[in-house]
């Protein structure tokens, strides 16, 4: 079976546009799956429906065959001229017996129907669907938490006697990202296993389907020819085939699937200082081989003579460019080469951690760090020699 497409569960905690892009395509597939699925039980409710109508009508047709011989019943009354009708009534009631006969056929091709085709598709619309459903909520919540903390971290002031209170957002803070990172994680693996599951979905049904008609089937040519007739050996090699093919998605579904398990109980094993902003400021870890880096920071934007605002905005660098990308954005855009810049760390009243990148045209870009992007922190000189190497 060919390889299906996979959110990385190792993206989860950054969180990147480009991931959330390609979440996007997920969500917009699971969309147009759900609505599908509608449209296909609908149908196959049809299906059941109608088999059901079969059985009440044969019923009704024996009993009416039946109503002959008393030549009187409900609809209507006595025959004027019954005389010599002997060998209609015994006629009638050995059609009366065979229509009993196929109407026991076609009320457990109803039974079959319930639990082969219609019960699997009930199944995965309100378990696997809705699954997929609640946990897109539940990441739209905590990444709207996470969002809300992270701005508020930002605008704390740089005043000591604040330590208290920055201590309490910063918690804060932890608690919103371990969150979302834990709903992203199952949100991603719920994506990921609906690419399996779908597959299963859409053919378990049918197999059930074409497994009643063609007991059914059988069973009729056996009534009718007093012996159980065989399937034509085509019917029976496609029928294989889409049993092996069944059985083997649900084996690469279960092994995808304890794949994920393990990889998300390895990610949500990370040190508490993960979640945690500025945990390593006072001393960062800094890479001197880095030629590449990426994350969020704010940037500073004019919106008046005198007055400013920031935006989180995702940056990375690119070839010896540095490239932005805002979420829900396809792909990033570049904002500046960043040979022969130079950098420096600038004091903001309203924001701590900020650096200031300076073109050779005397432009100016000034950018507060993330804790997601420590290295980004101090210090900045360091950081810069990174970028440009």
């Amino acid at each position: 079976m060919p390889a299906v497409d996979k959110l990385l569960l190792e993206e989860a905690l950054q969180d990147s546009p480009q991931t959330r892009s390609l979440l996007s395509v997920f969500e917009e597939d699971a969309g147009t799956l759900t609505e599908y699925t509608n449209q296909l039980l609908q149908a196959m409710q049809r299906v059941y429906g109608a088999q059901n109508e079969m059985c009440l009508a044969t019923q009704q047709l024996s009993k009416q065959l039946l109503a002959y011989e008393k030549q009187a019943c409900f609809y209507f009354q006595h025959f004027a001229l019954g005389k010599g009708d002997e060998e209609v009534i015994s006629t009638l009631h050995y059609f009366s017996k065979v229509v009993d006969e196929l109407n026991i056929l076609h009320s457990e091709l109803a039974k079959q129907l319930a639990d082969t085709m219609i019960l699997p598709i009930i199944q995965f619309r309100e378990k696997d669907l809705t699954e997929v459903s609640t946990l897109k909520d539940l990441f739209g919540l905590a990444s709207t938490e996470h969002d809300v903390s992270m701005a508020k971290y930002s605008r704390l002031p740089k005043r000591k006697e604040n330590e208290k209170h920055k201590a309490e957002v910063a918690k804060e803070v932890a608690n919103a990202r371990r969150k979302q990172h834990l709903s992203s994680l199952q949100y991603y693996c719920a994506l990921n296993a609906l690419q399996y599951r779908k597959r299963v979905a859409m053919m378990e049904p049918m197999l059930g389907y074409t497994r009643g008609q063609v007991w059914t089937v059988k069973l009729q040519l056996g009534l009718s020819l007093g012996k159980v007739k065989r399937c034509s050996p085509a019917l029976i090699d496609s029928l294989c085939i889409c049993f092996v093919l069944f059985f083997s998605i649900q084996g690469e579904l279960e092994t995808e699937a304890e794949k994920m398990r393990i990889s998300q109980q390895d990610l949500i094993s990370v040190n508490e200082s993960v979640y945690t902003p500025d945990s390593d400021v006072t001393s960062p870890d800094i890479n001197r081989n880095l030629i590449q880096k990426a994350g969020y920071l704010n940037l500073r934007h004019k919106t008046g003579l005198v007055t400013t605002t920031w935006e989180r905005l995702y940056f990375f660098t690119q070839g010896g460019n540095l490239m932005c990308q805002p979420r829900g954005a396809v792909a990033g855009g570049l904002i500046q080469d960043l040979d022969n810049c130079s950098v420096m760390a600038v004091d903001c009243e309203d924001r701590r951690y900020c650096f200031q990148i300076t073109t050779p045209t005397g432009k100016t870009y000034e950018r507060k760090a993330f804790f997601e992007d420590s290295q980004l922190c101090l210090p900045v000189q360091i950081l810069f020699h990174c970028l440009l190497s």
